[in-house]
């Protein structure tokens, strides 16, 4: 072997080596990857009923929406135009209404936008409804809140304010400020 390609191998060593440590460093340096955000959908449901029950078997919810999707990595739900209904403590079906929901991995369902909450049982003087926007609501605990606008219109009257949160089981209702009421006299 001459000298010529003596020279020639170790040049060509050289720039492997050079070319792979260049390759790896270009690689782990982390202003050049790219960071996965796709949202990766594990299911999804289109004009669907969904009912979620209590060990015991009894209702907790009803849902029923145009559309559900739900997220592989972060385990939350987008659900569209959703319809849900709730019992109240005396047996009675809340409906709860908005354009869109999200429900995150512990199983609380945000109503965003303009929601519509009502009551419509046998005894009209216990009916209600409630206009507010981005409601959450806790299905596990049975509770409903806001920090929007609320206006609250029943048979005894209606009553206005910012903010509010609510204990289906005990039929409590506590708006937080700017309350303003309007009473229907006793008939």
């Amino acid at each position: 072997m001459n000298k010529g390609g003596l020279l020639l191998l170790i040049i060509s060593v050289l720039i492997a080596i050079a070319i792979t440590w260049l390759n790896s460093t270009w690689l782990t340096y982390k202003g050049f990857q790219f960071t996965q955000k796709i949202k990766k959908i594990d299911y999804y449901l289109s004009d669907f009923t969904l009912l979620n029950t209590l060990p015991d078997g009894q209702m907790r919810y009803f849902v029923t929406a145009e559309h559900l999707v739900h997220q592989q990595s972060t385990n939350e739900s987008e659900i569209f135009k959703p319809l849900l209904q709730a019992s109240d403590s005396d047996g009675s079906m809340i409906i709860l209404k908005s354009e869109k929901a999200e429900q995150d991995k512990k199983g609380v369902i945000q109503l965003v936008g303009a929601v519509n909450v009502t009551k419509n049982g046998p005894r009209i003087k216990e009916n209600f409804e409630l206009i507010t926007h981005d409601l959450i609501y806790n299905p596990k605990q049975k509770t409903l809140s806001s920090e929007a606008k609320v206006i609250f219109t029943s048979y005894q009257g209606q009553l206005q304010g910012v903010g509010f949160s609510s204990k289906l089981d005990e039929q409590e209702l506590r708006i937080h400020s700017n309350v303003r009421a309007e009473f229907n006299p006793a008939k």
